[in-house]
């Protein structure tokens, strides 16, 4: 609950060419105050601050107690409104009016995670969704904070200070994760429209993603990592979640959402994983190879559950233990995956189908890499043709 304080004064040290100051409103809120010139002036000889009256004047002092009154009304709206209450938000209601439809960009995008629990609880979203959701939150918080304030309503928002936020997310993060950031910010911007917060949305800002080159894992590397003696039961578990990922290219969010009916069995007697894949939604059928089978019997077919960000952490671990220097992270396995089974004699188009792509141009492009030693033998194979 906020912890609001209303007073009034009158600075001689503001007075004009008259000899007149203006009567100020000092809002504190929370420890934070702001003060609001108001349009009457007065001779501060004649303010009695400890009584928060002009000695002599009715009619200024009625006035002051209706602004006083304001004050309050304001604050009782805010509440029923379930409206943060800052002494920003405050006073841009008490200089802009009050209306059913106003509301933070902070409390906006806390109705929005709100909106995604209830959809985690009804298995359609993930949690690792709304984590980043509200890791994006607390970054804009921070950012708001840069500016000296708590919050700032969805209609202040301006352009700039889209672009400035994005500024603010490249000081300590990649141009590609700050751009993930802003596509948050962008959808709710966009919620804000459709609600009739604001009319147009303020992001006008182009981003564009770097292209990085993502190396896989080869075969012996992933072999070395599967081999490894490891005696950390949490780190073995990451390894067998890691390898199970390497030989799928299950994506972490559809790795954490398996369930008993996406194992499938066709009239031959092979086992596939058949799922939508969470972030498109396009289907992906995957053949279980044994290395994936035996992890599965390991745990009894429920593999252990982690958050992303625990797992990419603890694969950093992983990764120096096994004596790895590329960076071992979640999606690496995806690419790895591909990559074995393109250079393994797989068809680029089946690889597509397998990662549950749209089309095999992305698999081409981002995914699955021809690699040297491949191109070497294929070239080799037909070198009698070509001389």
């Amino acid at each position: 609950m906020s912890k609001m304080k209303i007073s009034f004064l009158c600075r001689a040290s503001k007075s004009q060419k008259d000899g007149l100051s203006p009567i100020e409103l000092s809002i504190i809120i929370n420890g934070r105050r702001k003060y609001i010139t108001l349009d009457r002036r007065i001779d501060s000889v004649h303010f009695d601050s400890k009584r928060q009256c002009v000695k002599g004047d009715s009619g200024i002092n009625d006035y002051l107690q209706t602004l006083r009154t304001k004050c309050y009304n304001i604050e009782t709206e805010m509440i029923k409104n379930g409206m943060e209450i800052t002494v920003d938000t405050f006073t841009d209601i008490f200089k802009n009016g009050f209306k059913s439809n106003s509301i933070t960009i902070l409390q906006l995008f806390k109705e929005h995670n709100k909106q995604i629990e209830k959809k985690i609880e009804r298995g359609i979203i993930t949690k690792t969704t709304l984590n980043k959701y509200k890791v994006t939150t607390e970054y804009l918080a921070s950012y708001i904070k840069t500016l000296k304030k708590d919050d700032i309503m969805v209609k202040s928002i301006t352009p700039l200070f889209v672009e400035n936020f994005f500024v603010f997310l490249l000081g300590f993060m990649s141009n590609n994760t700050a751009i993930q950031k802003m596509k948050q910010l962008k959808k709710i911007l966009k919620l804000a429209v459709e609600e009739g917060y604001i009319k147009v949305s303020p992001f006008k800002i182009t981003l564009k993603k770097e292209q990085k080159e993502i190396e896989p894992l080869t075969l012996d590397e992933v072999r070395k990592i599967k081999n490894k003696k490891i005696t950390i039961e949490r780190l073995a578990k990451i390894r067998d979640l890691f390898i199970f990922e390497c030989y799928t290219g299950l994506a972490f969010t559809d790795l954490a959402s398996l369930k008993d009916e996406d194992f499938v069995i066709d009239d031959k007697g092979n086992r596939w994983i058949v799922k939508n894949r969470h972030k498109t939604k396009v289907l992906s059928k995957i053949p279980l190879l044994p290395i994936a089978e035996s992890i599965l019997t390991k745990y009894d077919g429920k593999l252990p559950n982690l958050s992303n960000v625990k797992f990419n952490a603890y694969l950093k671990e992983l990764g120096a233990i096994c004596g790895i220097k590329k960076n071992l992270h979640s999606h690496l396995a995806r690419h790895t995956f591909a990559t074995i089974l393109l250079n393994s004699g797989v068809d680029m188009v089946s690889v597509s189908k397998i990662l549950g792509h749209s089309n095999s141009r992305i698999t081409e492009n981002v995914y699955a890499k021809m690699l040297p030693d491949t191109i070497m033998n294929k070239v080799k194979e037909i070198q009698t043709k070509i001389i």
